[in-house]
């Protein structure tokens, strides 16, 4: 007879099994792919994402000019 953890693991396995068949196979690819890369997300989109945030800021560019010299503090060290 099956205990409720065995019961739970397989309704578990089951609902990730119906899962991985609603992922579009194209969308799994590109993932995979980036995650083999070490770029769990995308420059570009991760760029947008900085100049929309910057934008919305009300210092005067004050916050952009900091980050900026950090970024820069960053490069010249190497890290």
């Amino acid at each position: 007879m099956a205990d409720n953890a065995d019961d739970a693991r397989r309704t578990l396995l089951r609902q990730l099994a119906q899962l991985r068949g609603r992922i579009n196979p194209d969308a799994l690819n590109h993932l995979l792919t980036k995650m083999n890369g070490w770029e769990p997300y995308d420059r570009e989109s991760a760029g947008e994402a900085v100049r929309r945030f910057l934008a919305t800021r009300t210092d005067g560019g004050k916050f952009q000019d900091r980050l900026r010299q950090e970024l820069k503090s960053k490069k010249s060290d190497g890290n």
